[in-house]
């Protein structure tokens, strides 16, 4: 699981279907690329990270250096 990415999601109020409609991309599959069962393309990651106003280190970035 992208443990950043939940956070960043839950944070803003957003729902998987919600951030998925965003992506251009179904609930199903935003649902396996958030859990870590399938990687975001370049493009999605770049408009996750302007969605949640932060950088990508931020959201796939080495986890034990996020604070």
């Amino acid at each position: 699981m992208n443990r950043q990415l939940y956070i960043k999601r839950r944070e803003s109020g957003l729902y998987q279907r919600e951030v998925a409609e965003k992506l251009g991309i179904h609930k199903q599959t935003y649902c396996r690329k958030e859990k870590g069962e399938q990687d975001f393309t370049i493009r999605e990651a770049r408009m996750l990270a302007q969605i949640f106003n932060c950088t990508l280190d931020e959201l796939f970035g080495d986890e034990k250096h996020v604070s």
